[in-house]
């Protein structure tokens, strides 16, 4: 495909595979089932792609190595930096709840440029850390205005252009762009930090590094991403429809959607505790070296950009409630090879293989699902409080984490994490059946 794809009038673009059935003639089959999984999408959903391939890679550098560099060369005990990833995911929750609703009022670009801001400066200033109450406060920063709200942004201007019958392969597609990014982000760190035998110098240059490329695609958004907030419908008061609405208190008044927090909250508990603990639990306790760090984490990223646009295709049409459990099962799986792992080919097979297919459809599926059940006037606030599921869950999984590394007990780690997954499971069938009965009583047709 060359180019970006034209676009619709209203400015959105097609993204209906059917506008292809006539041209079958010149087209093979491989061309045809290329398209039905990448239909044509808006041009900001391809500008999404770059950015997030720059900017993870760019978290790539910094976020792999992070833990080693504050606890093995800072001499921060695993337990602060615990605090430390807390009070960075309450703030980051606090931020979620504030930038829905500035994004479904001022719209989703002024947040997007704040968030890489944020994330710019925050990253610079953690490269000079010297202790913990400067690590804190950076990681308080970090939260306000960072991932976050990013995500937030990012995710709403996706739902915003995209029907929902592609969404999942737009979430999936911008997916593909960040971890591309991703997998070459931390081969490149454990590659510099095996070079230079893990110096401090070393790591403060990928923080810089990550810093600088943050501003880069700052400068590609401000120039280039157009707002694609929905036109807003005029109340009597002359104010937004979407802010006279109580647009946090209607959302958790919501029971779906509640319930999908909690199950959101229990998943996303399991996928930032990987992140966080597994390669400081592979240094320190399995003894695989920066490097195997590196490539496990990088085969994260390589299975998703071979497999997450297949995979968001299989999505599409689909019950996302279904699939949220089956990546809970995934995750189950990914929990019980790791209690089992003892070298380098275990911990890969969990998390390159289980882990990594859970977390495709986790990240799709959930913020499509969140989509689905938002009012179009709440779409931020929706997909913001979903994003709140990781922040939250970043919250508590790097305290635990962190408390059971420091006693010697990385068992009780996967064993907890087995226990949120069914937990997950066990929300998904009640989300189902409340669906179920709404359906039945009339209450509007619900896509899975």
């Amino acid at each position: 495909m060359s180019g970006f794809p034209g676009s619709s009038p209203g400015g959105v673009y097609d993204c209906g595979v059917e506008k292809h059935e006539g041209e079958t003639a010149r087209d093979g089959p491989g061309r045809r089932a290329w398209r039905e999984i990448l239909p044509a999408f808006d041009r900001r959903v391809w500008l999404l792609l770059a950015a997030m391939l720059v900017f993870r890679f760019g978290q790539g550098l910094y976020f792999p190595f992070s833990t080693i560099y504050f606890h093995n060369i800072v001499g921060i005990p695993l337990s602060l930096i615990g605090v430390g990833l807390g009070t960075l995911a309450a703030t980051s929750v606090a931020s979620g709840l504030i930038s829905g609703p500035l994004s479904d009022r001022y719209g989703r670009k002024p947040l997007v440029l704040l968030a890489l801001l944020g994330n710019a400066t925050t990253f610079l200033a953690f490269a000079f850390v010297g202790g913990f109450w400067g690590y804190l406060a950076i990681c308080v920063l970090a939260g306000l205005a960072g991932a976050s709200m990013f995500d937030a942004a990012r995710n709403a201007t996706v739902a915003d252009v995209t029907p929902e019958r592609v969404r999942a392969r737009a979430y999936g597609l911008v997916r593909v762009g960040g971890n591309v990014g991703w997998a070459l982000g931390p081969l490149a760190a454990g590659a510099i930090a095996a070079s230079a035998g893990a110096s401090p110098g070393a790591y403060r240059a990928m923080f810089v590094g990550a810093s600088a490329l943050t501003l880069v695609v700052l400068c590609a958004m401000a120039l280039a991403l157009g707002e694609s907030l929905p036109g807003r419908v005029k109340g009597r008061s002359g104010a937004p429809r979407a802010l006279r609405a109580p647009g946090l208190r209607a959302a958790f008044a919501d029971g779906p959607f509640l319930v999908l927090l909690g199950v959101g909250f229990l998943l996303y508990y399991v996928f930032t505790q990987d992140w966080q603990a597994l390669p400081v639990y592979s240094k320190n306790f399995l003894g695989l070296t920066d490097a195997q760090v590196g490539y496990f984490l990088a085969g994260n990223g390589l299975a998703v950009v071979l497999l997450q646009l297949p995979v968001s295709a299989l999505l599409d049409g689909r019950s996302k409630v279904a699939a949220l459990g089956a990546g809970a099962a995934l995750f189950a799986a990914s929990s019980a090879t790791l209690l089992l792992a003892d070298g380098f080919w275990g911990v890969l097979l969990a998390f390159a293989g289980f882990f990594t297919l859970g977390e495709m459809i986790l990240e799709v599926a959930g913020a499509s699902l969140a989509a689905e059940l938002a009012p179009e006037a709440r779409r931020g606030t929706y997909l913001a409080l979903f994003g709140c599921c990781f922040g939250a869950s970043y919250g508590l999984s790097p305290v635990v984490a962190g408390a059971l590394l420091d006693a010697r007990l990385p068992a009780a780690i996967w064993t907890a994490q087995l226990a949120a997954a069914a937990l997950a499971a066990l929300g998904l069938w009640r989300l189902s059946v409340v669906r179920r009965r709404r359906r039945a009583r009339g209450e509007g047709a619900e896509p899975g």
